[in-house]
């Protein structure tokens, strides 16, 4: 469990640590890659001898790095793609995750023995996750964000969202009954991801969460959740 600086540009930190743990020419997996809505990812297509997207979406058409792409979900694209890859990755994809246990066995099925998964969330106890998570239960998520954001934004790129498995403790316990052999996380807060979110007079609210988390040296604080599993051999 690691505490780190926030990382200014998290998705371009999360995809160094993804082309660190990823060996040369390996088989690769981006998990709800989608069209790379969060970016490229050149330092992965760099090292991967094989770069394969799966998502469910359409827009998976669109993702100019892969080799192939996949629309389908990671459960149902697991059955026939067993034990192929050396390194599977998803970014931010577990907050939408309906049923982890299905979820997670699949991201063991797709990998070679030893083979890791790395993911990008959000932590379900900071108080942005905890109010996503609270609005998503109560059927308020979209009205709320057509409020905070621009409604034509949340058309285009928001899916709805789960947060069944977006803790410390949740991640760690779905791993483990899928067959990774350990874990390791790493968590940081960064207020400017969530301040557009807050009202105005808020934001100064996310400045002092993060001063407090970090004061602290509170990893369940944090808003941003990151990890790397082994799957036992």
């Amino acid at each position: 469990m690691h505490v780190i600086p926030p990382p200014p540009r998290p998705v371009r930190h999360f995809a160094r640590w993804v082309a660190a743990s990823t060996p040369r020419g390996a088989a690769v997996l981006n998990v709800g890659g989608g069209c790379n809505a969060s970016g490229d990812f050149p330092r992965i297509r760099g090292r991967a001898g094989l770069l394969v997207v799966v998502d469910p979406s359409a827009r998976v058409a669109d993702n100019g790095e892969a080799d192939e792409r996949h629309q389908a979900t990671l459960e149902a694209f697991s059955l026939e793609h067993a034990d192929r890859f050396d390194v599977a990755f998803a970014v931010f994809v577990m907050e939408h995750v309906a049923d982890p246990v299905e979820f997670t066995e699949a991201a063991a099925r797709v990998l070679k023995p030893t083979g890791v998964f790395l993911a990008l969330t959000l932590n379900q106890w900071h108080y942005f996750g905890l109010t996503t998570w609270a609005t998503s239960r109560l059927g308020l998520e979209e009205w709320l964000l057509r409020h905070v954001r621009d409604p034509r934004e949340v058309d285009e790129y928001h899916f709805h969202t789960e947060y069944r498995i977006n803790t410390i403790r949740s991640v760690s316990r779905h791993l483990e009954r899928a067959g990774f052999s350990e874990v390791d996380f790493r968590m940081w807060d960064l207020p400017r991801a969530y301040e557009p979110y807050l009202p105005r007079r808020l934001t100064g609210f996310a400045t002092e969460w993060s001063r407090v988390a970090y004061r602290l040296n509170r990893p369940n604080l944090m808003g941003h959740l990151a990890f790397k599993a082994t799957l036992g051999s």
